[in-house]
């Protein structure tokens, strides 16, 4: 959404009375001869949405002929009610174009009085090259993100092959253990169908490992759901399982029962959590005290709210104000593009990301997203 295509400047001469909320109505020669001379691309509808007038920008810009809307719909061009748009706001929408083409354009109503009876004037202007580029920008943003997440499981390679090696050592096991049973005579029949069972819910284990894997390396097309912010919590917190045991890292969980739902993409919202999560224990490695990552979800005002609060060091005062911009860190090996792809993240979804020292010492870094419109 723009700002208005009538903007605040006072219209002068037949344009101005067009507008002026004093003018009681404009005759059809009038009105011809306002959108003929117009410097824009613009038509009147009445009150049934039926096209009264087009001038010829927009005729070149929906590539109809001249007079060819004349007494046509509105809804032949613009797929949409003129009742669903505000007045003087501008809109963004596809148009459907006389050569079976589909355009974006910005779009704009005001009220007029046309020959007694009210109208509306629409103003209308080609928006390709505006959508061309917010399309390049957030497929930028989803590859920075898709980059993020492939380095980011290069940390946790480790603990993640720990982790599919536990259930495939105890497939191995088993399996080795039937075989002994399985010599006996008669066979312990009872004990291999335990084993068995064993090594089904094993190798259940490792498939999900795998399939963790395989969703969060994907590289497809960025999808928004509505999504239960706990359940992206607690997959999160799977993916790093591994690596916070491995660090002795205590993670506690205070989860809303009752939390709206949002609508934004899994896999980018988890890669949000686990950043978080990581930097977290990063925060308290050497730490001698008791190492406990606190995560909570909270229902807000607005929408949904996830704090994640560690027992760290704080926030350093050299990145304070600056430690969501790209390249900012303290880490020796960090290149400082975790928190930053966070916040584009957060606000691609159309939330807020912040970070604040705890009084007790550590610090919590938050995101709030807004509620899913019902």
């Amino acid at each position: 959404m723009h700002a208005a295509a009538f903007g605040a400047a006072r219209p002068r001469g037949l344009f101005g009375r067009l507008l002026s909320p004093t003018t009681k109505s404009v005759t059809w020669n009038d009105m011809r001869a306002l959108l003929d001379a117009a410097p824009f691309a613009g038509l009147l509808v009445d009150a049934e949405d039926r096209i009264v007038v087009a001038n010829a920008a927009i005729e070149r810009l929906f590539a109809f002929g001249h007079g060819a809307l004349d007494g046509t719909m509105l809804a032949s061009v613009v797929p949409a009610r003129r009742q669903g748009f505000v007045e003087g706001r501008t809109d963004e929408v596809v148009a459907r174009r006389g050569d079976d083409t589909e355009l974006p354009i910005d779009i704009s109503f005001k009220r007029v009085a046309f020959e007694g009876r009210e109208a509306w004037l629409v103003v209308a202007s080609d928006a390709t090259e505006r959508w061309r580029v917010q399309r390049d920008a957030a497929r930028q943003r989803d590859e920075l993100a898709h980059l993020s997440r492939v380095a980011m499981l290069g940390e946790l390679s480790g603990a993640l092959a720990h982790e599919l090696n536990q259930p495939l050592s105890a497939i191995l096991s088993n399996a080795q253990a039937a075989q002994r049973l399985l010599r006996f005579d008669p066979p312990e029949m009872t004990e291999i169908e335990d084993i068995l069972a064993d090594i089904v819910a094993d190798d259940r284990r490792a498939g999900d490992v795998i399939q963790r894997l395989r969703t969060w390396l994907r590289k497809e097309q960025v999808e928004h759901e509505p999504l239960g912010m706990n359940g992206v919590v607690l997959d999160a917190l799977h993916l790093v399982r591994g690596d916070l045991q491995q660090r002795n890292v205590d993670v506690q969980l205070e989860l809303a029962g009752e939390l709206p739902r949002v609508l934004g993409d899994r896999i980018q919202l988890q890669q949000v959590l686990l950043n978080l999560v990581m930097n977290g224990a990063d925060a308290m490695d050497g730490a001698t005290t008791q190492r406990t990552l606190l995560v909570r979800s909270k229902a807000t005002e607005h929408g949904a709210r996830v704090d994640v609060l560690d027992r760290g060091r704080g926030i350093a005062p050299e990145i304070r104000h600056t430690m969501f911009e790209p390249f900012e860190t303290t880490k020796p090996n960090g290149m400082g593009m975790g928190l930053a792809v966070c916040r584009t993240i957060i606000e691609a979804h159309g939330g807020h990301v912040w970070a604040e020292d705890r009084p007790e010492g550590g610090t919590c870094v938050a995101f709030e997203i807004p509620e899913v419109a019902p």
